[in-house]
């Protein structure tokens, strides 16, 4: 019953945030994340739920042994869903998946020739087959969206939903942020219980359940597409991340200001002057043991 509860506050957005965290750490995160996600897709149907565990796992490397505990998570996972509203029997309604791997970046048109590029480390589902009645795309990571004259649909993220009303815009979502950029047009954001409908020229950003960034931008385009990173207000240890991310490399552990929050442009299409650049805000040096691993020294 701890674990039923542990999972329904979790799939509810309430699980307290030590417990979330701790939850992010486990093995098949990811796998419980893509159940959240992908249950705005679910159709009725006679519903088995050894076979909806079993539909899980194949999608995994079979050989690979899970502990008891996951098993019986990612079925109580099912049941909780089941139990929110989902319905009494259902099964996942198979879609259409873009990844774009680390180091690397994959444009592609959606149904209505909505132009889309996602960003390093990231990834996003739709249903291609219903496209014109259920225009929903769940978005992992970070994605620019060129949205065809007249188009309308919805992104969905772990942080909030970001609804079209306009043609150009920018979505990240990571680490209990979300940071939304409209080029033209306008849309609307849904993060928890705020709405908010920002226009062309205008950047917000919710962090941990707070607005921290709205303001007026004259960027014409995401940076990233133009081959430069730009952060605000931004954890360290996050923007390291997203190093590692968009260039592909390795960095070893090092340990950055908590407290501290880095804003600032970084080069997109040279690891190493970035690498450098960012090193040198926490007197630290860069040491390159590989084409594509790195590591971090304390200056003397």
């Amino acid at each position: 019953m701890e674990d039923t509860n542990r999972l329904a506050a979790w799939l509810n957005n309430e699980l307290p945030e030590a417990e979330l965290n701790t939850l992010r750490q486990e093995e098949d995160y990811a796998i419980l994340e893509r159940i959240k996600l992908y249950s705005a897709e679910l159709q009725v149907s006679d519903f088995d739920s050894d076979r909806f565990y079993q539909n899980i796992l194949e999608k995994r490397n079979p050989t690979k042994v899970r502990s008891l505990f996951w098993k019986k998570a990612l079925q109580i996972a099912a049941m909780v869903t089941l139990f929110l509203g989902i319905g009494s029997a259902y099964v996942i309604t198979r879609g259409e998946q873009q990844i774009a791997e680390n180091g690397s970046n994959v444009a592609f048109n959606l149904p209505d020739n909505s132009k889309v590029v996602l960003h390093s480390g990231s990834e996003i589902t739709y249903s291609e087959n219903n496209w014109d009645s259920n225009r929903k795309l769940n978005l992992i990571g970070e994605a620019y969206f060129k949205v065809a004259k007249g188009k309308k649909f919805e992104v969905i993220t772990e942080e909030g939903t970001v609804t079209v009303l306009g043609t150009q815009f920018n979505v990240k979502a990571r680490n209990n942020r979300i940071d939304v950029t409209c080029f033209e047009g306008k849309v609307k954001i849904q993060h928890k219980n705020k709405t908010i409908i920002i226009t062309k020229g205008q950047t917000i950003a919710f962090a941990n359940n707070e607005l921290i960034i709205n303001h007026p931008t004259k960027a014409l385009n995401p940076s990233w597409i133009s081959k430069e990173l730009q952060f605000e207000k931004m954890h360290p240890q996050d923007v390291l991340e997203e190093l590692k991310r968009h260039y592909n490399i390795t960095i070893n552990d090092v340990t950055l200001p908590k407290t501290e929050l880095f804003t600032g442009h970084l080069p997109g299409d040279n690891s190493d002057i970035a690498l450098q650049l960012f090193a040198a805000s926490y007197h630290l040096k860069v040491v390159k043991n590989g084409a594509q691993d790195y590591s971090f020294e304390l200056i003397p």
